[in-house]
């Protein structure tokens, strides 16, 4: 069977003489295919495909630039920019795309719509008697995904169609679902009174999520926190410290191949190659997962000073390549950085929390990784008011943070390239994009 996945949604086509092609949505009531953000469209073929022919074969309208990759008989299309709103058709022409000349014998088309990408954000219900997932859009009222005593953390699965939730139950136990954001269906992954689940990362290619999970102990209380990874069905396959030493903030590479992960036991930031298991130390963190850039080689990660000196010593952010050709540490005296993100291989950007007698306030600051020079500054909040999450919207055209005065959340859409800045219907806490 061939099946094109179009982020929430499957087409399947089959190959041979007596062949037919069917469309497979992931709503099957849905009239028409519901508007996706795409990042990539996938081709996996039941044989061997010629990949030439394939690559000849294959068509979009509008017309699209971008890369072409092979996983075995996966085709993947990697868009070279994030596509604008509005309507595109997928096509293969027919012809013999197999290996051993296996012919298309009709053309395949397939039609998806791209909407501009909401933001998820983490609300505290009147009287604090719950905390809700929001989800956000422009022209539509708030959406709650998902509410519990309290939402320990959530990712948004790479093609935008599902979130991994971590809700807290009145006793503080973790338990991990996924809720799909086209319906807001839920579904329990991990739901076990042994096991408290706690941080949660999804694979770049949605298949695999790394969650850190405490276990309960024979005689009472838990274990040490350890990062597993899991599948979609729920079962846990390994441990990412090989001595099943205490790990925390998984974090994967764009690429699929190392994950990043904190191992609070020695205080390291340890980077681990799944295929081949190989471990490197990367230097002592602060806390919180590490950022990678989009190349897959270098780390961003809250570290601590390496030398303390002065009155304030710094709370930097370090950049690090798996290479060793970059290592820099990006603050000063009286400055607190947190919460990196890498514009491009290029550009870390990271939250900058001055406090002295000149000025107090929260920056967001662009500095080159290759030198530590700083590239811009946006001023995010002045005096007292607190920055302490934000995210990058695909593409890098705009960030969604929040400030927080006193008890109130006012969540901000900014965007990098004319400075406008909107502010979202409703605020909340640990603001995410969603496709």
């Amino acid at each position: 069977m061939t099946a094109i996945v179009l982020g929430a949604l499957a087409a399947v086509f089959l190959l041979g003489d007596q062949r037919r092609i069917a469309v497979v949505l992931a709503q099957p009531d849905a009239a028409v295919p519901a508007p996706v953000t795409l990042r990539e469209i996938t081709l996996t073929f039941d044989r061997e495909p010629s990949r030439e022919a394939v690559e000849a074969a294959l068509s979009f309208e509008p017309p699209l630039e971008g890369a072409i990759r092979w996983r075995g008989r996966t085709l993947v299309f990697l868009p070279g920019a994030v596509l604008e709103p509005g309507q595109y058709t997928v096509r293969l022409a027919p012809g013999s795309l197999g290996r051993a000349g296996e012919p298309l014998r009709e053309p395949f088309e397939h039609r998806f719509a791209v909407r501009e990408p909401g933001v998820a954000v983490i609300q505290v219900a009147p009287g604090r008697a719950e905390e809700r997932l929001v989800e956000l859009r422009d022209g539509q009222e708030p959406r709650i995904l998902a509410r519990a005593p309290r939402i320990i953390d959530y990712a948004v699965s790479p093609d935008g169609a599902q979130v991994a939730v971590v809700a807290a139950d009145a006793g503080g136990r973790g338990s991990l679902a996924l809720v799909q954001v086209s319906d807001g269906a839920g579904r329990s992954l991990v739901f076990d009174p042994a096991i408290n689940i706690g941080g949660v990362a999804w694979s770049p290619d949605g298949a695999t999520l790394a969650v850190v999970r405490r276990d309960e102990l024979p005689g009472g209380g838990e274990g040490v926190p350890r990062a597993w990874l899991v599948r979609l069905s729920g079962e846990f396959v390994t441990t990412l410290d090989p001595d099943g030493l205490p790990s925390l903030y998984p974090g994967w590479s764009p690429d699929g191949q190392h994950l990043a992960y904190v191992s609070p036991s020695d205080a390291r930031l340890i980077v681990v190659n799944l295929a081949t298991g190989e471990r490197r130390d990367l230097g002592q963190p602060r806390g919180g997962a590490a950022a990678w850039s989009p190349d897959s080689r270098i780390v961003a990660f809250e570290s601590v000073p390496r030398s303390a000196s002065g009155a304030l010593p710094p709370q930097p952010v370090r950049v690090v390549s798996l290479d060793g050709a970059v290592d820099l540490t990006l603050g000063r005296e009286g400055e607190i950085r947190s919460a990196p993100r890498f514009i491009d291989s290029d550009v870390v950007a990271t939250l900058r929390r001055v406090i002295g007698p000149q000025r107090t306030g929260t920056d967001l600051v662009f500095e080159s990784v290759r030198d530590g020079r700083q590239v811009r500054a946006i001023a995010l909040a002045a005096g007292t008011d607190l920055v302490l999450h934000w995210d990058l919207a695909p593409g890098g055209r705009a960030i969604v943070y929040t400030v927080q005065t006193a008890q109130q959340f006012t969540t901000i859409v900014l965007d990098l390239e004319t400075g406008q800045r909107t502010p979202l219907p409703a605020g909340g806490d640990v603001p995410r994009w969603l496709p």
